[in-house]
């Protein structure tokens, strides 16, 4: 599913697995604020798991103040050989004293005999983008659209046909939603969220807490909301899966992770590992998971997701755990209606081209679009992003927002209320997933085939994706109920590449493109798909069923290139393309000069597309600078420039238009801060040597002074306007009191002049 770049970095961090160093090698921390403290993972080797919790810890490494350890994966019974064999045995956390640095416990540990990976928890958030409530309508379940635009007549999941004619959820198939505790108790998930108990069900992973206690939570009850609220009772919302007869579709196990909601100082979040490893023993077929790490910059998330991918991790092991070993016995023998499972993440509210866990190759990255048909700009993005579904707009407009169960009786609207993120397109995917599960699967039905359903069916193209690639389209129900993999022999495939792509393969030095080639014929043989090119700006993603080129024509220079896509040794496709020349903007209008009131506070804005264009039709980018910022302020928003007045005087302001790759050009206006209110400027008063008279517009101006005893000392007659005034030169004058006649027009105004 994920990208060469996801790809080659796990064949680099596999490189030093065959010749194991003397010590691990851990990665480094970049701020600790971002991780668990007094808290450490680690691998322990196969030699040294079975006498681990019996060595004296705290002598070994003084220290650290190591307080206790224990098995991350208590004794599992029936399937304990099972984890064994995925080598969950030999996860240990220990606990150490809280005022050591985590960069310390790090390397303490990492010191240790028979310790081969030391792993620093992350702190986890939950990924809401927005948390309030309004009760309006579902728009993601079906969008007729509006008037007024924000509303796109079928930008939605398109389940609405599924429902009719094939399936609203099978009370067969559990999805387990990692997060905060679902509210067992709300009136739309009566019977849908399965209860604690010792056998399986839900379950609470908080340390220290009651395993069998299940807090109601805001964001873990919305998100269950939306994949299986009980439909067609009379009662709140409709969801994704949640049947037709009015008793509910499929079953929701809540795995607790977190306890407390978001904004409280005091909330714990738990073991998101065992919850997973827990769910795949105990019946999902699913596991939703809205949230992630914290990364406090775009360069901290970029290096967690690499060390993700590259370094051991217990969470990781968890989540292939569950991939591998769902819906199957301790034997590996199916049990429900798929083999296999199905792992989803968010993938983030930063609008960040990296992201941990979401970009793991494993799992399915979950990015948000909003009812405008827009990818959201909160949302992270990237090839990696494997699908994207609704998850309500950037805009603080709560009817673009998701709408689904909460908690809280006490709103106006009851428990329900509209949340938006990456964490309410997770479940709708993972509804979709639970649908084609309920209707498809059986013996013989597997998670690879589940995954070819899913994402073959999610239509390209469809989506505004802002300028931000991603790797997948949009979730349609319908469409991956309707999708139909092509019967093939294993042993004499015949695979073809085809692509509904309909461009030239010229593309502007800016822009950013993406193609999709159908792999028809490979969906039993499953030969590996890749794309291979010469070009530095292409990155891609591929599966058995589909090869998609992601192009980012800024990564490279001009020029003619070439993607060769291949199944395999049995098909292959030549492509080439070019990447055409960049041109400079030109400026295609001059700007006035700009008269603003320094007696207001009001700006004064000029849209600048108006003077500059570019030739390659890509939008610019804007800088502008001026020669006295104590005049005025400036601010550029997109294309709009505001003028605050900050001061009175004349200065000159310069604009910069740039495209993407750096090429500019420039244009510049005087700029008259002045008191407008008023239709004559008589300056500097007092006065040395030269008298200025400006009028509010262009006008004949006749300018005489007169001494105390009524006596005419100068006069002057001219052309004068804002940026051009009268000049009457004064230094010959004696110092003293004046008067000043200014005639323009039909108007005559008197000064009082001081000269010194």
């Amino acid at each position: 599913m994920k990208r060469i770049l996801a790809a080659l970095l796990l064949i680099l961090g596999s490189c030093s697995v065959h010749e194991p160093l003397p010590g691990p090698e851990s990665p480094a921390l970049p701020d600790e604020d971002q991780f668990v403290s007094g808290e450490a993972v680690v691998l322990v080797s196969e030699q040294k798991a079975g006498e681990f919790l019996s060595a004296s810890l705290g002598d070994a490494s003084p220290e650290l103040g190591i307080l206790r350890a224990e098995r991350v994966f208590p004794d599992a019974g029936e399937f304990e050989e099972r984890h064994r064999a995925a080598g969950l045995h030999r996860w240990f956390r220990v606990t150490y004293d809280p005022g050591v640095s985590v960069t310390k416990a790090q390397a303490g540990l990492g010191a240790m005999d028979g310790i081969e990976a030391v792993e620093i928890p992350r702190k986890k958030v939950r990924r809401s983008y927005f948390n309030d409530r309004l009760a309006s309508r579902q728009w993601y379940l079906a969008n007729p659209g509006s008037r007024d635009g924000y509303f796109q007549a079928g930008i939605d999941i398109n389940v609405e046909s599924v429902w009719k004619q094939f399936t609203a959820g099978s009370r067969e198939v559990i999805v387990a939603v990692v997060d905060g505790g679902a509210d067992l108790s709300h009136e739309d998930l009566g019977g849908v969220v399965l209860p604690a108990e010792a056998s399986g069900g839900s379950r609470n992973f908080i340390d220290d807490s009651d395993p069998f206690y299940i807090p109601a939570d805001s964001h873990g009850t919305h998100v269950a909301g939306i994949i299986g609220a009980v439909n067609n009772n009379g009662t709140g919302i409709s969801s994704v899966a949640g049947g037709a007869d009015g008793r509910g579709g499929v079953r929701i196990m809540s795995c607790v992770i977190f306890e407390g909601e978001e904004d409280d100082p005091d909330a714990k979040s738990g073991d998101d590992a065992q919850a997973l490893v827990w769910a795949a023993d105990h019946g999902a077929l699913i596991a939703n998971n809205s949230w992630g790490y914290i990364f406090d910059s775009e360069q901290d998330a970029e290096r967690g997701a690499r060390q993700f991918i590259e370094n051991p991790s217990v969470t990781k092991s968890a989540i292939d755990y569950f991939i591998d070993n769902a819906g199957t016995d301790g034997h590996g023998r199916q049990t429900g209606l798929m083999k296999g499972g199905l792992v989803l993440f968010a993938s983030g509210n930063t609008g960040w081209k990296h992201d941990a866990p979401s970009e793991y190759e494993r799992v399915v990255a979950v990015g948000a679009f909003g009812p405008d048909g827009k990818m959201a700009r909160y949302s992270n993005y990237g090839a990696w992003v494997d699908i994207l579904a609704p998850g309500g707009s950037d805009a603080n407009v709560r009817e673009e927002w998701i709408l689904s169960t909460v908690p809280d009786n006490s709103r106006p609207d009851g428990p329900y209320s509209y949340m938006s993120g990456t964490s309410m397109a997770t479940p709708n995917v993972a509804g979709v997933a639970a649908l084609l599960i309920s209707h498809f699967g059986g013996p013989g039905f597997t998670n690879d085939d589940l995954l070819d359903r899913l994402l073959s069916g999610a239509r390209t193209g469809v989506i505004d994706q802002q300028g931000r690639a991603s790797g997948g389209g949009k979730l349609d129900a319908a469409g991956s109920f309707h999708y139909v993999p092509t019967p093939v022999g294993p042993d004499d495939p015949e695979i073809t590449i085809q692509t509904d792509y309909t461009g030239d393969y010229r593309f502007r030095s800016h822009e950013q493109a993406s193609i999709t080639w159908r792999i028809s014929g490979n969906d039993r043989a499953k030969l590996p798909v890749s794309i291979e090119s010469d070009c530095p700006g292409v990155i891609s993603a591929c599966n058995t069923v589909r090869a998609q080129l992601f192009l980012d024509a800024l990564q490279a220079e001009p020029g003619r290139y070439t993607a060769t896509i291949r199944a395999g040794d049995v098909a292959r496709k030549d492509v080439s393309f070019t990447i055409l020349e960049n041109h400079a903007p030109v400026k295609i209008n001059d700007p006035d000069d700009e008269i603003i009131n320094a007696a207001s506070s009001s700006p004064t804005y000029l849209y600048l597309d108006n003077y500059f264009q570019d030739p390659d039709g890509e939008q610019l980018r804007y800088t502008v600078s001026v020669a006295d910022e104590s005049i005025v302020s400036t601010n550029i928003s997109e294309s709009n420039l505001s003028l605050i007045p900050a001061g009175y005087g004349q200065t000159t302001v310069t604009l910069m238009a740039l495209d993407a790759r750096g090429e500019s050009c420039s244009a510049t206006f005087q700029l008259l801060a002045r008191n407008t209110y008023l239709s004559m400027d008589v300056f500097p008063n007092p006065v040395r040597d030269i008298l200025y008279v400006r009028p509010d517009s262009p006008s004949p101006v006749t300018a005489s002074l007169y001494s105390r005893s009524g006596a005419r000392m100068l006069s002057q007659s001219g052309q004068a306007g804002p940026f051009e005034p009268l000049r009457l030169d004064v230094s010959g004058l004696d110092a003293g009191t004046y008067s000043l006649r200014v005639e323009y027009g039909n108007i005559i105004q008197v000064f009082n002049i001081v000269k010194y």
